[in-house]
């Protein structure tokens, strides 16, 4: 994953920082705080993994730290309820391609519109810089992730064999085409 990022990035133009300003959201009547994510959220999106993954943590605490200290071409958002964060996305940047890195809703706050929330977020961060898709993997076993993506536009492409580090699973790959290219 990583040595695609850095070839993909290096023969991108640097985008300026991306600026994000704290916003309450009202998200099926209950009302949410969107922010940009920080190191101070580290143990809070931890254990969001935690819950979504069985104990597990696809992502550990290094990978989280290293996107967190991106900030002209990463954004990970999270979305609090009550101070406590209950979902959150990355995204890479540039003006080519843009790519979901992660996403992750708690199961206790799951098929309530957050996770399409989120990603239709991205998807407009995306079409604004303007990337001209928006890439993502998904394990193959995820039925309601790889649902939703579709329902976005996202289409598949490639399968990834044994992609995921811990599990050796494969990962499709998923792309949204977000405007003609020239």
């Amino acid at each position: 994953m990583w040595k695609k990022f850095r070839q993909w990035y290096s023969n991108e133009t640097m985008l300026p920082p991306l600026n994000f300003t704290t916003q309450e959201v009202n998200l099926g009547g209950k009302p949410f705080v969107l922010r940009r994510a920080s190191e101070d959220d580290l143990d809070e999106l931890l254990d969001v993994e935690r819950r979504c993954y069985a104990g597990e943590t696809p992502w550990d605490r290094g990978s989280f730290a290293n996107e967190l200290r991106k900030i002209n071409d990463t954004l990970y958002l999270v979305l609090l309820d009550h101070e406590a964060i209950v979902a959150f996305i990355g995204c890479w940047f540039t003006t080519h391609e843009s790519h979901i890195t992660n996403v992750a809703v708690d199961p206790d706050y799951q098929n309530a519109g957050i996770g399409r929330f989120l990603m239709t977020w991205m998807i407009r961060q995306s079409q604004e810089l303007p990337s001209t898709k928006l890439t993502l993997e998904v394990r193959v076993s995820n039925e309601p992730a790889k649902h939703l993506y579709r329902k976005l536009g996202f289409q598949d492409q490639n399968i990834k064999k044994a992609y995921y580090v811990a599990d050796h699973e494969d990962a499709l790959n998923m792309m949204l085409p977000l405007q003609e290219q020239a």
